[in-house]
């Protein structure tokens, strides 16, 4: 059963990986209206997978961290670290399979969704971060 400061600490997390995720949404879209009006819809498609492509990688990094973290044993930094070498080589096999298949319009408008969506994502973070409150700082006694 867990505790009160894993469900806080839970919550928390959520807090902040949505706001990441907030985040990358709207930078997503203001980056697909530009490239909407200034190359046309195919290349706000593009953006659009790209935004998708980066939020299904953290995303998928987020569960198994979490899943990982959760069990607390001394090999969960391996699979944390090992998930991200995964994941990024998968993303680069996703990205040049994307890239020689036809789905594209345009790669440059892939690309600046990929790099908009993953800048927006750490944007995010950092935001979440600072402005959420840390449970273990929430201790009887504090400063007032």
């Amino acid at each position: 059963m867990p505790t009160a400061a894993d469900v806080t600490m839970r919550r928390w997390l959520v807090r902040v990986e949505g706001t990441a995720t907030i985040a990358t949404a709207i930078g997503a879209s203001v980056l697909a209206l530009v490239a909407a009006l200034v190359a046309g819809w195919s290349a706000a498609g593009s953006v659009a997978l790209g935004a998708t492509v980066v939020l299904v990688f953290f995303a998928l990094g987020a569960f198994i961290d979490a899943r990982a973290l959760r069990r607390a044993e001394p090999m969960a930094g391996v699979v944390v670290i090992g998930s991200y070498a995964l994941r990024l080589a998968a993303l680069t096999l996703v990205a040049t399979w994307l890239v020689g298949a036809h789905w594209l319009a345009s790669v440059t408008w892939f690309g600046a969704g990929v790099a908009c969506s993953a800048m927006a994502w750490v944007v995010g973070m950092i935001i979440g971060h600072v402005t959420g409150r840390w449970p273990i700082y929430d201790g009887v006694g504090g400063l007032a």
